[in-house]
């Protein structure tokens, strides 16, 4: 009788201690280029995102003149209206693109970790970006997985075990962006409604704050993870 002989399975929440297959035997894989990609559409986003914040500024000092502005180009010049139009729908595309780009950044980032070094950490390659829309967890469990997905980088490489100081500004600019962009609602009263678009502004200006120091925490992690090849006993490293 034939002895048959199984390869063991991977051994995705403890460390290799038996020689396991590692859960992704390609081994890491560059960020590089998606680091270069998400840069190309944060320089679309970035000045759009002070455009609609200046537009909000302007009409937020008096909204009647704004108003009336609006409507004499309207009928007037609706050349002008179309220009608007299309920087806001650039705009969203430009963040909706940021926002792919920013998930398959992370997804790849804690599967180069977890092929390296399976088990070290808690955050999974899917849900290292899946947090980001989950409610209520979002306030809190996204800047947990990108720390970790930091910290192990720098300890799997031997640099160092402390995070990147710029994670905790990064994310409370993150969110005080969100929550404050929350509010933009109409009221009836004008007065409310030029504190609410104040807070918009606000919020815009805090996004683009959050949005330079994320590329740069990013950029750091993908040419720190450039050096998992030398740790790694994976042959492909695209």
């Amino acid at each position: 009788m034939t002895e048959q002989t199984t390869s063991p399975a991977p051994n995705y929440f403890h460390g290799n201690y038996k020689d396991e297959r590692l859960p992704y035997p390609d081994g890491p894989r560059s960020l590089l280029s998606i680091a270069r990609y998400l840069g190309i559409g944060l320089v679309a986003f970035i000045p759009l995102a002070a455009v609609l914040a200046a537009v909000t500024a302007y009409a937020a000092t008096d909204i009647q003149r704004y108003w009336t502005v609006i409507l004499q180009l309207s009928a007037e010049e609706s050349v002008w209206i179309t220009l608007l139009g299309g920087v806001d729908l650039v705009y969203r595309l430009s963040y909706i693109v940021c926002i792919i780009l920013s998930s398959w950044l992370l997804f790849r980032a804690t599967r180069n970790l977890q092929s390296v070094a399976p088990g070290r950490l808690v955050t999974t390659p899917h849900w290292a970006w899946l947090w980001f829309f989950i409610p209520v967890a979002n306030f809190y469990k996204p800047y947990k997985a990108v720390a970790e997905i930091d910290r192990e980088t720098r300890r799997a490489i031997g640099v160092s075990q402390q995070q990147s100081p710029l994670l905790m500004t990064w994310w409370v600019c993150f969110i005080l962006s969100i929550f404050l962009g929350a509010t933009n609602i109409q009221l009836p009263l004008a007065n409310l409604t030029q504190i609410l678009m104040v807070l918009d502004v606000i919020s815009g200006i805090l996004g683009i704050v959050a949005a330079v120091l994320f590329f740069r925490i990013t950029r750091e992690l993908s040419e720190l993870q450039e050096l998992l090849k030398s740790t790694s006993t994976a042959s492909v490293f695209d």
